[in-house]
């Protein structure tokens, strides 16, 4: 936590070349956080990868009961004490972030507000499934021979589930099973050690045969938005974006639906790159060292999570540290273990487990006495 709050408050170089990404996490109870993290530009271009946690620098973390656009535009405007006016904002399409944006860039019109493109493929993939009658049919067909082989000798191959939250961010996983299971169906391989019965398969399977030539045409949704996604990750949205990117999905697109996605893909990368100045620069547009970053935060949280927020929060600083001896001395020498709970005291009141400590504590004597009384 002392390696956490160091790294959010420690100072950081001022330049016009900052780019932020910011998004919310969300937990027990009624607080979200925003968080925003950076890099600069430059650094990522000399390294001319996907940014890793490290790469980061934590600009702000704010816990807050309701995320509204001024909200959000206060968090921003605050945050340019840190690094100067940013070059970029990057973030998903969420309502408040759009008009806290919408409110940034009319006080700072030199600032580019960059869409994500794991959500703009996740929307486009969502458009061109929902108008298809087949996919909700396979949907519930799935659903059904889940419920009917879970638990017999054919539970290994019962299909992933969707997210309840952008389930669309994860049809890999179902298509792949889809596809694999037809393979199977054609060529079965049976363990000798764990035999099963080929009618019971067929049975309960074999209704994937009638999806062979849909789920070709969904994987070729899916690898649209994979190499799309995997340019914008390594080189950006920038203004050759357009012939880069179209060079890699000329071959992919055979079916009516690929065709339409690959058109929306590319006008949508045109439409961002515009945000670009010169045509050297190029801006991120892949916000998925945040995700992950999110991810990693509600690994290490778990263990607390009837807690709601607590001082954890601040291993988003930790995580993204450069861990090295001169560091780690600097921040257990500057930020006490006091300067932690005067942080969590001010940003996050009173925790859901000191309320819960309280509420409870009365009843420990009032059980006690009417156990006491039968």
């Amino acid at each position: 936590m002392r390696l956490g709050l160091y790294e959010l408050n420690r100072r950081k170089e001022e330049a016009d070349d900052w780019a932020w990404i910011m998004d919310h996490t969300l937990q027990l109870g009624a607080y979200k956080c925003l968080v925003i993290v950076g890099v600069r530009l430059s650094v990522w271009m000399q390294n001319r990868r996907p940014l890793q946690h490290t790469d980061l620098a934590l600009l702000a973390l704010i816990p807050m009961e309701q995320s509204t656009g001024d909200r959000v535009h206060g968090v921003l405007t605050q945050t340019i004490t840190v690094t100067g006016v940013p070059r970029m904002v990057l973030c998903d399409g969420g309502g408040d972030l759009e008009r806290g944006m919408e409110l940034f860039q009319a006080d700072h019109p030199g600032v580019a507000r960059v869409y994500d493109v794991k959500h703009k493929m996740a929307l486009l993939l969502k458009k061109e499934l929902e108008q298809d009658p087949r996919w909700a049919a396979f949907i519930t067909a799935v659903t059904r021979t889940k419920i009917s082989i879970v638990q017999t000798t054919l539970a290994f191959f019962v299909p992933p589930a969707l997210k309840h939250k952008a389930r669309y961010m994860n049809l890999d996983t179902l298509v792949n099973w889809g596809r694999n299971m037809l393979g199977f169906l054609k060529s079965p391989r049976i363990n000798p050690k764990a035999p099963i019965e080929l009618s019971k398969l067929k049975d309960k399977l074999g209704w994937l045969k009638e999806y062979r030539r849909p789920l070709q045409e969904w994987s070729e949704l899916l690898t649209i938005a994979e190499i799309t996604e995997d340019y914008i990750r390594r080189h950006g949205y920038h203004r050759a974006a357009r012939r880069g990117l179209s060079a890699r999905l000329a071959s992919v697109a055979t079916c009516p639906a690929a065709g339409r996605m690959r058109a929306a893909v590319l006008d949508f990368v045109v439409d961002q790159s515009r945000s670009a100045g010169i045509p050297e620069e190029r801006l991120l547009g892949h916000s998925e060292v945040l995700e992950s970053l999110i991810g990693k935060y509600k690994q290490l949280q778990s263990t607390h999570s009837k807690g709601g927020m607590t001082a954890m929060l601040l291993s988003f600083g930790a995580i993204v540290s450069k861990k090295t001896h001169q560091a780690i001395q600097a921040a257990l020498n500057t930020v006490t273990t006091k300067a932690v709970g005067k942080w969590c005291q001010n940003m996050l009141g009173i925790t859901l487990q000191a309320q819960r400590a309280f509420a409870f504590e009365g009843n420990k004597n009032g059980i006690q006495n009417d156990d006491s009384r039968r």
